[in-house]
């Protein structure tokens, strides 16, 4: 009798594990689904980053963080001494729309999943830009390194970013004044 017994809740449980995952795979269909249909549904239209916080964490232990990286042709060595939060954030951004002029407190890595995004970095005299596509990454150096990015196309701007040395209870972006080396923007 207590094998009979056994095997009914193991088959119970089979059925609430089935229909978990069942649940679970419908979820995931309609997300991708709605991924699919609204690809130009985008954020931000203006101002600074209006993006979705994915995760926000502090280091466990002390962390210092040293990233060199090239960025509008200029090699970078970006050094954070333990480093404050780190926060993940999707930013979206539709055609025809600009993040603003900002930096931020550490070094971030970017990676545009999808359209494309012209960055624009103050100190380029030339206000020439630099354009990244789906699947690329760069790292922006942040630290006051001053920079907008732009959507010039004509599908919206996914960007996943990973930003370094954030201060407890800050947003990612600080605001920054546009710069007379890119008028107009």
């Amino acid at each position: 009798m207590l094998s009979t017994r056994l095997n009914i809740q193991s088959t119970s449980q089979r059925r609430a594990l089935k229909f978990g995952i069942g649940l679970a795979v419908v979820a995931l269909a309609a997300i991708l689904a709605w991924g699919l249909v609204v690809p130009n549904l985008v954020h931000a239209n203006h101002g600074l980053p209006h993006g979705t916080i994915l995760a926000r964490g502090s280091f466990a232990e002390a962390t210092d963080v040293k990233i060199k990286s090239t960025l509008g042709g200029e090699s970078r060595v970006m050094n954070v001494k333990d480093s404050a939060q780190v926060i993940v954030q999707n930013v979206t951004v539709e055609p025809g729309a600009q993040t603003g002029w900002h930096s931020h407190h550490g070094p971030v890595v970017v990676v545009v999943a999808a359209g494309t995004m012209t960055l624009y970095q103050a100190d380029d005299p030339s206000c020439s830009g630099e354009t990244f596509t789906v699947g690329e990454a760069f790292v922006d150096p942040g630290q006051g390194n001053t920079h907008n990015a732009r959507n010039e196309g004509t599908d919206g701007v996914s960007l996943y970013a990973t930003y370094f040395d954030v201060p407890v209870g800050l947003g990612p972006a600080i605001p920054a004044a546009n710069p007379s080396t890119c008028s107009g923007f």
